[in-house]
């Protein structure tokens, strides 16, 4: 690299957390240098297209533009940190819209981040929405690893949006500007960022590919028909017309085969149907060999026009519903006492076909114990359908939702799309987050709920559907219907039975899970030392298992004698705010709680027996608690 860019500059590049992130800025900070010509220290005014030029661009890029508008919005306010704006760019980098905090716009726009700016790379060098359209991947750009010095006050992270035939077609960019910004704080954005550009993907996919049969794919059976298979489109002559991101990898291992008959040594008619159901709906996963090995389990999406085409096609034999039995047939791993407990009532209700809501924190496992309780009730044969209504945009998910037919809308598919709730029929549907369902969505979900039937938007003809109903939030839905956010009379429908979800910090099997989770996320089997252990018992967990997960993923890679020690930890897990720091929100709120307790044990007499009876808790939790608080036994 040449010698123009100071030592302290190419010392912070390398500063960076794993090799794949360091290649990248580094490679960047050359083509910046050595293809565009630039100079670290070039101080430059933000390039902005004319607000015409930016309404053409979003009508040219139409589709994605009216399905990203909600989606932006929701993002935004996942974000819960304050200073951040989200941004939706095209595919050459120009910003199509943005959302941030009124009083912050004047510090986003001075810094060039506004609708029509334009942040290629070889506009404004190394930077998220740039150097993410080259890379193709989800990237931070954090401070002074931008290339122009000027954009050393931003910290951006973005996630590319690819279109069916794998090409970068927009991205997804939430910055900040802001000095106490560390780079572990952007692990948690860009995992959040990365999911909602995958649920953009997954819906302008939908949406180009509705005429074509979707083949959904997945190493495990479970999450075929889940926001996390991947989707292959097949044209009528069996040729692959689209795949999403997922698919990509999996096709790149079936030597890039480019014809489904090259990968499963069979045509679309036969693989279609083995994967039908009696009705066309495609729901059931169903094992898939490989051309050259392997084995994937496959459902089927067909439009509406050639459903006709493979109806009674595929072995009723092989359909056969299962006995609903009165008792558990399946078990969870979990030893925990109130996680057991709520697998068995939910379990039994569910045989029943009596509608379960579970409450508890994003993150607690409201998903897991879901498809658990599906699998023990109606088998893994039958769909499992999950829904996160909070990361859908809100003009899309009576879409998702409820289908619609041919031409319903502007830009609809031509062939209609049958919808989310068909595809769960004879199996479960998981709504999560309902609490954030629109109003006009909660009416329409009611009448399909009381009569059973649905009827997709622009259609007047009503489909009998036959599913069993599991919701999940993370927020106080009677609150919610004082408010006059949720209908009362479906809070009525869909509770039949509540059952609350714990959080991490309260269940009694930590360290069981801690080494589960260890066993699956490391091909080599990784321990936690004592004292590590102890720590991540003792730890809050405000994100739960998706919480747990990251940080044991970040230890378990540079652990690598296999026994994880403190210094494997993310930085960020043990910071503590110095005397000068201003304590944050969630501090003050620990500390208020540890001097509470603190002087109800010395109520007690630090009789803990007492105390646990005093707050309601068992003996165990308590003792969690305390550690959690950093007070010690006397």
């Amino acid at each position: 690299m040449s010698g123009n860019l100071p030592g302290g500059r190419i010392e912070a590049a390398l500063q960076l957390s794993g090799g794949a992130q360091n290649r990248a800025v580094l490679e960047s900070w050359q083509r910046c240098e050595e293809r565009f010509g630039l100079a670290h220290d070039t101080l430059r005014r933000p390039e902005v297209i004319s607000e015409s030029q930016t309404r053409q661009l979003r009508d040219r890029n139409g589709r994605l533009y009216h399905h990203a508008h909600d989606l932006v919005r929701t993002l935004y306010r996942k974000i819960d940190a304050s200073g951040y704006a989200v941004f939706l760019t095209d595919n050459s980098g120009v910003i199509l819209d943005s959302v941030a905090a009124q009083s912050l716009l004047p510090s986003f726009r001075t810094n060039g981040l506004l609708p029509g700016a334009v942040w290629s790379e070889e506009r404004e060098g190394t930077n998220g929405i740039g150097t993410c359209i080259v890379e193709g991947r989800a990237i931070t750009i954090h401070k002074d690893e931008h290339f122009l010095a000027q954009h050393s006050v931003l910290t951006c992270t973005a996630a590319p949006v690819f279109d069916p035939d794998g090409k970068v077609c927009s991205v997804l960019d939430v910055s900040a500007v802001r000095e106490d910004i560390k780079r572990p704080d952007c692990l948690r954005v860009r995992g959040m960022v990365a999911d909602y550009a995958d649920a953009l993907e997954r819906i302008l996919f939908f949406d180009e590919r509705a005429g074509d049969v979707i083949l959904h794919l997945h190493p495990d059976a479970r999450h075929v028909g889940s926001t996390r298979d991947a989707m292959i489109s097949i044209a009528p002559d069996g040729t692959i017309s689209g795949a999403t991101s997922t698919a990509r990898r999996i096709l790149a291992a079936a030597n890039n085969s480019t014809d489904i008959s090259q990968m499963f040594e069979m045509d679309v008619e036969n693989l279609v149907a083995k994967l039908a159901s009696p009705d066309g709906q495609g729901a059931s996963a169903t094992p898939l060999n490989i051309a050259g090995g392997g084995v994937l389990f496959g459902s089927v999406t067909i439009p509406e026009r050639m459903r006709r085409r493979y109806v009674g096609r595929s072995t009723p034999t092989a359909r056969k519903a299962p006995s609903l039995p009165a008792r558990p047939v399946a078990d969870i791993p979990d030893k925990d006492a109130a996680l057991r407990r709520i697998f068995e009532i939910g379990t039994r209700l569910h045989a029943k076909d009596i509608n379960v809501l579970m409450s508890g924190e994003t993150g607690s496992g409201k998903e897991y114990l879901a498809r658990h309780i599906h699998e023990a009730t109606l088998g893994k044969s039958k769909a499992f359908v999950a829904i996160n209504c909070a990361a859908l945009p809100e003009g899309l998910i009576e879409n998702e939702l409820f289908g619609h037919a041919g031409g319903a809308f502007t830009g609809a598919a031509r062939d209609g799309f049958g919808g989310r709730i068909r595809e769960a029929n004879g199996g479960t549907l998981f709504l999560d987050e309902i609490g954030d369902m629109p109003l006009a969505a909660q009416g329409r979900l009611l009448r399909v709920l009381e009569s059973r039937t649905v009827e997709p938007l622009g259609s007047t003809k009503s489909v009998p559907v036959d599913f069993r109903l599991i919701c999940a939030s993370n927020v106080d839905l009677n609150r919610a219907v004082a408010e006059g956010k949720f209908r009362e009379d479906l809070l009525y429908r869909i509770k039949g039975a509540r059952l609350a979800v714990p959080p991490l910090r309260e269940r009694s099997d930590l360290a069981d899970l801690i080494g589960r989770l260890l066993a699956v996320l490391s091909d080599d089997y990784v321990q936690c030392e004592d004292d590590v252990l102890a720590l991540l018992i003792a730890h809050g967990w405000p994100g739960n298992v998706r919480e747990l997960i990251n940080v044991l993923q970040y230890a378990a890679v540079f652990a690598e004698d296999g026994v994880i020690e403190r210094h494997h930890l993310p930085d960020d897990f043990h910071a503590a705010p110095t005397d000068e720091e201003t304590p944050t929100p969630r501090q003050t709120m620990a500390r208020a709680e540890a001097d509470a307790l603190r002087q109800l044990l010395e109520d007690q007499q630090w009789h803990i027996s007492n105390t646990a009876k005093a707050l309601g808790i068992g003996r165990n939790t308590l003792y969690r608690r305390m550690a959690r608080l950093g007070i010690e036994r006397r």
